[in-house]
């Protein structure tokens, strides 16, 4: 789980490195998920391996943070439940539009991924129907769980990507995406949450995965019924967030050169490495050729590789 603390406050290099120990590494794939569902993402990525938290949309947005301050997280009922810390600062952030959630994504230097990434992240190459590769009730925060409100990121351990780490992908909150293509988006081939039949108007966009007053379930299914809700991309509600994503290589190729690295955090790195794994290697390698001694490069390398520097 990401670690609390006044995050303002610390040097760039631990702001960097806390953010890589927050990021899955997701290879490049493709898989046929039924027909018309082909999804996947032809570069490797770094993905949020948590919803984007309510502290760190407070540290990206800032002073001019858009969503109004009328604006206030709720949960399914009245809820006197005491909140301690972490029930503010760790669960995720909500209440943005999707223009909102697209510019602190760019204050970050990532963005959102298309529905073909979220996909793709979600049922990964084994096209598994749930994101924790099998159905279970208490793997995410859905409606049985009966919290009736979300709970900070990566509380559901069990319920995290088999493969890449990744949490909440089922239940917890929606998530925002870059709308789908406009053939995906006509086509009637989706559950009754994608268009709702008192909408008036096919709505703009989608938000994916469900929240926690959604009922457990599967992302899809064989006969192509998905887990979607179609919003218009100006909603607000408590129910909304996000995640961020970005090519693997683009990535890589910003970290700084001349930053020097504690022990502490160098050790750290390689264990974000460790985590990747092997698939990782190549897109490391690869961007190391053109900046070779680079320390960050290094480190994520030796933990890919599993190399023993003990």
């Amino acid at each position: 789980m990401p670690t609390q603390g006044s995050e303002q406050e610390l040097s760039r290099s631990e702001v960097l490195v806390r953010e890589l120990e927050g990021l899955s590494f997701v290879p490049s794939g493709r898989t046929f998920i039924g027909s018309p569902l082909d999804v996947g993402s032809s570069v490797d990525l770094l993905v949020d391996r948590y919803e984007v938290r309510h502290s760190l949309w407070e540290r990206w947005a800032g002073a001019e943070n858009p969503i109004p301050g009328s604006f206030h997280p709720g949960s399914a009922s009245r809820d006197s439940r005491p909140k301690p810390l972490a029930w503010t600062d760790e669960v995720p952030a909500v209440g943005m539009t999707l223009g909102e959630a697209r510019r602190v994504a760019e204050l970050r230097g990532m963005r959102l991924p298309t529905f073909d990434e979220w996909l793709w992240c979600a049922v990964g190459p084994t096209c598994q129907r749930v994101p924790a590769g099998r159905l279970q009730q208490g793997f995410a925060n859905t409606r049985e769980t009966d919290l009736q409100r979300a709970t900070p990121v990566g509380a559901f351990e069990s319920g995290q990507t088999p493969e890449t780490g990744i949490y909440d992908m089922l239940g917890n909150v929606w998530e925002w995406i870059e709308p789908p293509p406009e053939r995906r988006r006509t086509r009637n081939v989706w559950n009754e949450f994608a268009w709702p039949e008192d909408s008036g108007q096919k709505a703009p966009t989608w938000v994916l995965g469900g929240s926690f007053t959604t009922q457990d379930g599967l992302i899809y299914t064989r006969d192509n019924r998905l887990l979607a809700l179609a919003v218009t991309d100006g909603r607000r509600s408590s129910e909304i967030g996000f995640r961020c994503c970005v090519d693997a290589d683009v990535y890589f190729a910003a970290l700084p050169g001349r930053t020097r690295l504690s022990t502490e955090q160098a050790l750290r790195l390689e264990a974000v490495g460790e985590r990747w794994g092997p698939r990782a290697v190549s897109t490391l390698e690869e961007v190391l050729g053109d900046a070779p001694g680079q320390s960050w490069l290094l480190a994520l390398l030796r933990g890919a590789k599993g190399e023993d520097t003990q």
